[in-house]
């Protein structure tokens, strides 16, 4: 069986206290596919037009970290600690191993995953991300994040800034993709969520003394490294000291994009992701 729309109803587990919310879709057997969402992101956030191709060759779980949500408790302000709470909800949910695909801040969590619980990833996804102690965006990318207020517009224009290239194609398929989003939300994260997560991306982005990025080496499991070719949030230049680091990591930049490129181009990227999960190259 198999089902290719985002259920609307969202199922609960508890792990350590918590009351985990998650959604799941696509085929009953094979390597659950977990995904890891953006800044700010619940479940809903994720463009349909991506999941129904992934859905369609293997079980996706989507899922509210902790705090994010449907799922209660606050969010922690490290990635540390966001990646604790996603490990205790995969292990509540029975599963040996999974597959997870992380996006921007779900990138990070997934490699904190890797790092912490190697046991329990069988291959990674990473779009859109930074290792830590990356490279930051400049200081104008941060205080735009940061900043309150504004009308609705406002809002939509941030994410076309942050999201899309300032062609014409890229943000037209960007509109497009948040349109299909809009359609399914019913749920936002609160302040304290942004808050807290603004937190623990500054701790992220802080030099550590080893330079060199020997912790990433440790991250021997397969690895597909995505982005835009220009990302202003996380400057793509991260993706490629990821796919430098890791000892297994292929990369895949796209054309006319940033750090939405996923959702610009969901129905390639699906595809990409589909031949490296199904692949027995690396």
């Amino acid at each position: 069986m198999t089902t290719t729309q985002l259920p609307t109803q969202s199922q609960f587990i508890e792990a350590a206290g918590t009351r985990y919310a998650y959604r799941t879709m696509g085929q009953t057997e094979g390597t659950p596919l977990v995904l890891f969402v953006h800044f700010r992101g619940t479940i809903e956030n994720w463009d349909p037009q991506l999941l129904t191709p992934l859905a369609s060759s293997r079980p996706v779980i989507l899922f509210d970290n902790k705090g994010v949500g449907e799922t209660n408790g606050e969010t922690p302000d490290s990635v540390s600690e966001m990646a604790q709470d996603a490990i205790a909800f995969i292990q509540a949910l029975g599963h040996d191993q999974v597959d997870i695909l992380g996006f921007s801040i779900g990138g990070m969590v997934a490699q904190e995953v890797a790092i912490q619980a190697p046991h329990l990833v069988r291959k990674m996804i990473l779009a859109g991300t930074s290792p830590e102690a990356g490279v930051n965006p400049s200081p104008e990318i941060f205080e735009r994040m940061n900043r309150h207020g504004g009308t609705e517009e406002d809002g939509i224009n941030d994410f076309m800034f942050f999201f899309y290239g300032p062609t014409e194609t890229s943000r037209a398929a960007g509109m497009a993709s948040l349109e299909r989003i809009f359609a399914q939300k019913q749920f936002n994260s609160s302040d304290q969520v942004k808050e807290a997560q603004m937190r623990s991306v500054a701790k992220w982005a802080q030099v550590k003394p080893d330079e060199d990025y020997d912790w990433l080496r440790t991250i021997e499991h397969p690895v597909l490294v995505t982005n835009g070719v220009d990302d202003v949030m996380v400057p793509t230049q991260n993706s490629y000291i990821l796919t430098e680091k890791m000892p297994n990591a292929q990369l895949i930049i796209y054309p006319d994009s940033g750090h939405g490129h996923l959702f610009q181009f969901p129905e390639l990227f699906a595809a990409h992701v589909n031949l490296f999960l199904d692949s027995d190259a690396i």
